[in-house]
């Protein structure tokens, strides 16, 4: 991914476009779990890429690519919600309220977000466990895992499908589309 970034830095637009690609219909779906309305999460989305490239020379990436878009979007919906006008016009969740008043409810969410996730995970059976996190967290494709383990393309996506269940059932609505949002960034 550093690679990529120094790309990016340098003005490559195809390597902007294939990030933008990749992960604009999820972070839209994030958005729109928040707003509640398609155009203004695609229109958030989008101004945060704008950005993006129109600094990118300047901007610093300590950790993950995926972090610092989620982040940059994240950051974007809080400041538009806190706009008059946007309050006005939004039904927003309470917990989302408390969120953007309080950063330690949401420092404190997201602990335990990871936590109910960590627990879900150990849940699974070994091999079903190692294939989800070579796939989210070493971001690898499910043909890479395969000839890893040396096992069939097709029983991976049959463990990542089962996988997905199991979190399915352990996890929130809200706090499973984070997860797949945040494994395909």
């Amino acid at each position: 991914m550093a690679d990529l970034w120094r790309q990016i830095q340098s003005g490559d637009q195809k390597a902007f476009r294939n990030v933008f690609d990749q992960y604009y219909a999820p972070l839209c779906l994030y958005v729109n779990k928040i707003v509640h309305d398609n155009q203004q999460a695609e229109d958030i989305v989008t101004e945060c890429f704008i950005r993006i490239w129109e600094k990118r020379a300047s901007i610093k990436i300590s950790h993950s690519l995926k972090n610092y878009l989620v982040l940059t979007v994240r950051n974007a919906v809080f400041s538009h919600l806190r706009k008059p006008e946007a309050k006005i016009t939004l039904e927003l969740p309470e917990e989302v309220n408390e969120i953007i008043v309080d950063e330690e409810v949401n420092v404190l969410q997201h602990e335990q977000f990871l936590a109910r996730l960590k627990k879900a995970i150990d849940k699974l059976p070994d091999q079903r466990k190692k294939i989800l996190e070579m796939a989210a967290y070493g971001n690898m494709s499910y043909k890479e895992i395969a000839e890893t383990l040396d096992i069939s393309l097709n029983t991976v996506k049959t463990q990542m499908s089962r996988a997905y269940r199991s979190l399915k059932e352990e996890l929130t609505e809200e706090q499973l589309l984070l997860f797949m949002i945040l494994k395909n960034l």
